[in-house]
């Protein structure tokens, strides 16, 4: 065996070694709270779905929630009832239709219902914490859409609000980008896509580029064996002809 070999084996050990640390790492556990909120609520929906492959969603909602928000769609999704633990049992917590209510109410430390406990409850312990604010933020276009004549002091209070759970440490998200939001809070946000120009893909191309890469190709351009190989190894997805 060459001293070439040689390097090569014991870097595709570590590879797989790394791999395998990573699979065996547990999954976190988010708790979903449903308030009666409908702005953003379909597009919540789909980052939701999109984000039950990499976090295990636990589900509740407030009694606005149950008789406002269509619950075939959230049961379609595919989440778990949640326990009675609901701060302990869990990692983080997701708040996907927030109101004006209970942004108002943990904003300026109110607690006076299960769901404004629960938020406060994660917010003190250091969890992490990610609210979609389509129908808190006067300056999101669903909120404009409904209320385009808002005064610009009640623009303001609600922009408070949303500047005081910033800095609670409180991660706010437009719902369709809700589950990037919650990957980046937990530190398992996925690479950016990444677009080659090559008309040639090797193993090298491949090399640059993180574990579990989307990787876009040229039209027609020519992937070699190895490349593949390479890429079929580290989890990286090899678009071709986008």
């Amino acid at each position: 065996m060459t001293e070439a070999e040689l390097r090569e084996l014991i870097r595709q050990v570590i590879a797989d070694l790394t791999r395998s640390d990573a699979s065996e790492s547990p999954r976190s556990t988010a708790l979903v709270l449903f308030s009666g909120a409908l702005l953003g609520f379909e597009a919540a929906v789909e980052s939701l779905g999109r984000l039950s492959a990499d976090v295990d969603l636990d589900w509740t909602q407030t009694h606005s929630a149950s008789r406002i928000l269509d619950q075939s769609v959230i049961e379609a999704i595919g989440m778990t009832p949640a326990s009675q633990s609901l701060v302990a049992s869990h990692d983080l917590l997701i708040v996907p239709t927030l109101t004006v209510n209970l942004a108002s109410k943990v904003a300026n430390g109110i607690g006076d219902c299960l769901a404004s406990n629960v938020m406060a409850e994660f917010i003190m312990s250091a969890k992490p914490v990610v609210m979609a604010t389509n129908a808190v933020c006067p300056d999101s276009p669903d909120k404009q859409s409904w209320f385009p004549d808002m005064p610009a002091g009640y623009k303001d209070m609600l922009r408070r609000n949303l500047a005081a759970l910033r800095s609670f440490g409180v991660r706010l998200s437009d719902a369709g980008k809700l589950d990037r939001a919650v990957l980046r809070s937990i530190g398992t946000a996925r690479p950016a896509p990444a677009v080659v120009t090559e008309k040639v893909v090797t193993e090298a191309t491949v090399a640059v580029h993180p574990d579990g890469s989307v990787i876009h190709l040229k039209p027609r351009a020519i992937v070699t064996d190895l490349a593949r190989e390479a890429a079929a190894r580290r989890g990286i997805t090899l678009r071709e002809g986008s």
